[in-house]
């Protein structure tokens, strides 16, 4: 294993599961009642800065979060299975999700929160040039 993939497979595994429990937190209450509580409070505002909204739609905040969070949810289960070809997609969709994320925090004045969305996409983006396959299909594929 090359040095580059020795960094990029760890930091691959926790991009996904971070996408995975992010997405899971907005989909669905049953497995994070908390985070699902909280998500939903800020997704209000998210609705309301939403890119959509200054072409006049603003989106319903459940709605909303629930699109991204099938989004995110399903981008993290493409790579836990062995489609590889699939795998430079995901993590384009990643960035673009952190793209519109740190859009949000930017027009909310949230500079703080912008902290992680910056560093996922940028760990995306490394991920799509790379062209690196996830961990999850590297070991199924073997």
């Amino acid at each position: 294993m090359d040095p580059l993939s020795m960094v990029l497979y760890p930091l691959s595994w926790i991009l996904t599961l971070m996408f995975l429990k992010a997405g899971l937190v907005k989909v669905t209450h049953r497995l994070f009642p908390k985070d699902h509580e909280s998500a939903s409070e800020r997704f209000v505002l998210c609705a309301k800065v939403c890119p959509s909204a200054t072409l006049g739609y603003t989106p319903p905040p459940a709605g909303y979060m629930f699109v991204i969070g099938v989004i995110e949810t399903l981008s993290a289960v493409l790579l836990i299975l062995p489609f590889p070809e699939f795998h430079k997609e995901v993590y384009l969709i990643f960035s673009v999700l952190m793209v519109l994320a740190i859009y949000t925090h930017g027009v909310l004045s949230q500079f703080d929160k912008m902290v992680v969305p910056t560093c996922l996409f940028l760990l995306s983006v490394v991920l799509y040039k790379a062209g690196h396959i996830s961990p999850f299909a590297n070991s199924i594929l073997e």
